[in-house]
């Protein structure tokens, strides 16, 4: 036993001596630098309330200049190192995150961490739903659904490629604005204050074609509701359920002849497998209107969602009769809209 504790002692001895070396051997060498960091004070911070994508000065104090040091809190939230725009020693300029809440705002350099005082208003940002039309010639009017626009008509900005738009009307979830004169065809943007929300690719030096509407006559059980008229009447709740399982509906351009470029369709709640076969015709003889002698320009090939689908096609032919043939289905479909360039 005392054999055993003279080891025990012996084990010791030879830990306690083997740290003591590690630690010598770490003692500052003459290029040892250490940094003494002061600690930081916040004073204040403008403006008090903004966007995603606003910019908040913040002022203070031994702040460094050291971006990577630096992070911002909203409320919790950390802004990123992207969203920190500049640091000096005594201002912080950070952009707002997308993700931010109303609350505090804390300012975090190195070790220290600081709360300014006063409370931070978050406004959430703007939120793009839907755009349409997705094309378009210039004068044209698109609308721009979602929500958080907010109801300054200077606070908005929209682009086609990058060039600015008319703003004709502005509500919280509404935008209306025309296609420039200049526009491109390229990105819709959204700006809402500071905040940039990217939109559709928009194409531009399209129209919506107009004419006189065409289809097989009559409806099944004769519903006046449900004629070829119901896929021209701008409503998706509306559908055509023609008399017989086959027929065609579309539009007698008339003098205006036009290259179908693409079409969007909607179809009929419930019944949109109905579509899957269908096949969009042009022709300028009017003995082929409704039959499969007019030229084959698209067919639709799968059951469309229930939702706009586009049917892209750009013909090099103009047509003056545009129409879409059921071989089954009873001509169900909410909508149709052709759009294309119409010749001079």
């Amino acid at each position: 036993m005392k054999t055993l504790q003279v080891y025990n002692i012996l084990s010791w001895l030879g830990i306690l001596s083997f740290f003591a070396i590690l630690f010598t051997s770490c003692e500052k060498g003459p290029s040892f630098r250490e940094f003494n960091y002061p600690e930081l004070t916040v004073n204040d911070f403008s403006p008090s309330a903004g966007r995603p994508g606003y910019q908040i000065t913040i002022n203070g104090t031994n702040f460094g200049d050291v971006k990577r040091a630096v992070t911002v809190y909203f409320n919790g939230v950390a802004a990123t190192q992207d969203d920190i725009v500049s640091v000096t020693d005594k201002q912080i300029v950070v952009t707002v995150p997308k993700n931010a809440t109303s609350g505090k705002i804390k300012v975090k350099v190195w070790q220290f961490t600081k709360e300014i005082s006063g409370d931070f208003a978050f406004i959430p940002g703007g939120e793009i739903s839907n755009i349409s039309p997705g094309f378009g010639l210039e004068g044209s009017v698109v609308t721009i659904l979602g929500k958080n626009f907010g109801i300054i008509p200077s606070d908005i900005k929209v682009t086609f490629g990058g060039v600015n738009a008319e703003v004709t009307s502005v509500t919280d979830t509404k935008i209306e604005v025309k296609v420039p004169k200049d526009g491109v065809t390229g990105l819709i943007k959204l700006y809402v204050g500071l905040q940039e929300i990217e939109g559709i690719y928009f194409l531009v030096g399209e129209e919506k074609l107009a004419g006189t509407i065409i289809g097989t006559p009559g409806s099944w059980s004769n519903n006046p509701a449900t004629t070829v008229a119901a896929a021209f009447d701008g409503n998706i709740a509306t559908f055509v359920d023609g008399a017989v399982a086959s027929g065609y509906v579309g539009l007698d351009l008339g003098l205006a002849k036009a290259k179908l470029n693409r079409m969007r369709y909607y179809p009929r709640t419930g019944n949109a497998a109905r579509m899957n076969g269908a096949r969009v015709y042009g022709t300028n003889d009017p003995d082929k209107v409704g039959t499969t002698n007019g030229d084959l320009l698209f067919t639709i090939t799968t059951a469309p969602i229930y939702d706009w689908n586009v049917a892209t096609i750009n013909s090099t032919t103009s047509y003056r009769y545009l129409y879409v043939y059921f071989a089954t289905g009873n001509l169900n479909v909410s909508e149709l809209e052709f759009y294309g360039v119409k010749d001079n």
